[in-house]
């Protein structure tokens, strides 16, 4: 189940996190403002994360795999219609109203997924996963502008559709919905009731039986929290972070006079202690608790993002990307585990997509 976490995120992150390396190419073909077709892209993000607790809902009743079938095919035929596309409504209209909606039902179905197989490790493997998205990070970049310079942008796209269309169909045969379907336990147990977290133990003894059998609250119960709400604002903070630091980072870096390839290394090293972050932080957070892990991960990401302010050299740009990448995977594992831990997993999907709404605003 991780590992076929892991490819998904490997293939969808590291291709949304080298739109950036297209922007460029693209408007250089066509003319455009850098801001122009940076609105195609934030209203298919906004797309996606509106529609994700209604995928994670659906995801919750039916499963996980029908919906990594439903991204494979509408994001392949995105990608493949925008190497197509000639006029700038175009690429609004594939982004927002094809990929958006088939990264919506991904989005809703694989991270909610993971908890359910996890109590004590749930950190750890929310971390591996993520690191999946990292390791896409790190060499997709350097990949769609081996593609660029070698083709076009529009080859890129199409080599896209292909790895879209045949990796998730993959993923989508492997998932599974929870570990009592398969009559395995989370954290591959051999009771109910003890892992080799002492902390979780603890937790296990103090549940309801009802906790014990993977319940918890349903999506109106947790709309009417006040932890639910505290999520959202903090996780739509630290996605505005998030995006405009990996969107905005490749064009940024050629701004100061560095070429299109060297600044495509900055992702790939942002990506690079991405996979450290995410491992560390999701490890660390099954001990610590998360909410102390996010304090360290965000206080780093605040010095950080001071530094990006008056840095001119190619050496303190690796600098930033090197712990920006850290600080912002710290996170990133943080709250579908956050959110499982004070919510259950019954509905995980689609008190998970609320907070995914909070990405996409």
């Amino acid at each position: 189940i991780v590992g076929a976490a892991f490819a998904e995120h490997l293939i969808s992150v590291g291709l949304h996190n080298s739109q950036g390396v297209f922007f460029k190419p693209i408007l250089a073909e066509f003319g455009w403002n850098r801001a122009t077709l940076s609105g195609a892209f934030s209203l298919y993000t906004l797309t996606m994360g509106l529609l994700a607790p209604i995928a994670g809902a659906l995801a919750d009743r039916y499963g996980p795999s029908r919906f990594i079938v439903f991204e494979a095919f509408f994001v392949a035929i995105g990608f493949f219609l925008l190497s197509q596309a000639n006029n700038l409504w175009q690429f609004y209209f594939i982004y927002i109203l094809i990929i958006g909606v088939g990264k919506s039902a991904g989005q809703g179905s694989i991270i909610p997924t993971i908890p359910r197989w996890f109590e004590a490790k749930r950190g750890l493997s929310q971390g591996i996963v993520q690191a999946g998205g990292g390791l896409g990070t790190v060499v997709m970049p350097i990949f769609v502008a081996f593609l660029i310079l070698n083709k076009n942008w529009r080859f890129a796209f199409i080599v896209a559709t292909i790895m879209v269309g045949v990796g998730f169909l993959i993923v989508a045969k492997l998932y599974k919905r929870r570990p009592q379907d398969m009559g395995l336990l989370p954290d591959g147990r051999s009771n109910s009731t003890q892992t080799d977290n002492p902390i979780t133990n603890q937790k296990l003894q103090n549940s309801k039986p009802s906790q014990l059998n993977g319940k918890g609250v349903n999506l109106r119960q947790a709309l009417h929290t006040r932890a639910l709400w505290q999520i959202f604002a903090i996780s739509m903070t630290a996605a505005f972070t998030h995006q405009l630091i990996t969107i905005h980072l490749v064009p940024h870096a050629t701004d100061k006079g560095f070429s299109p390839a060297t600044a495509a290394t900055l992702m790939s090293v942002l990506g690079g202690t991405n996979i450290i972050g995410k491992l560390t932080m999701g490890t660390v957070s099954d001990y610590i608790g998360r909410q102390r892990a996010m304090i360290i991960a965000f206080s780093l990401a605040i010095l950080m993002l001071l530094w990006l302010t008056v840095i001119k050299e190619l050496w303190a740009f690796y600098v930033f990307s090197a712990l920006f990448g850290f600080a912002y995977a710290g996170w990133l594992p943080l709250f579908p585990t956050l959110t499982a831990d004070l919510f259950g997993v019954a509905s995980l999907g689609a008190i998970y997509g609320v907070i995914n709404a909070s990405n996409a605003i």
